[in-house]
């Protein structure tokens, strides 16, 4: 069953990226994602990230695409349903910026 999506506009968009820098915006073909790269101190340290990611990924029922090397995470985030970045994308956002997320 599809979700009631609600798009982002550019301006929100834009809102986003300016208040979390650290994110950006990548096109893969005519499809924006949001995209994180953060390298941690250790692998423990990414792993206990990609654990946290975990349980808003399905606190929000919402998955990010999830790349770990080491210490290293990159996470590229969109809405697969509707080819587009959504009010739920910048929920996710949100909660993984929160003060002290990636902290244990």
């Amino acid at each position: 069953m599809k979700r009631n999506y609600q798009m982002l506009r550019e301006e929100e968009i834009q809102s986003i990226l300016q208040k979390y820098p650290e994110w950006q915006r990548i096109q893969n073909g005519n499809v924006s994602h949001f995209y994180l790269e953060r390298k941690f101190s250790s692998f423990t340290d990414a792993f206990l990230f990609l654990t946290k990611i975990a349980f808003v990924s399905e606190s929000l029922d919402h998955h990010a695409e999830i790349w770990n090397v080491y210490n290293l995470v990159r996470l590229t985030l969109y809405t697969h349903d509707v080819k587009g970045l959504t009010k739920t994308d910048e929920a996710f956002i949100e909660e993984v910026m929160k003060p002290n997320f990636a902290t244990a």
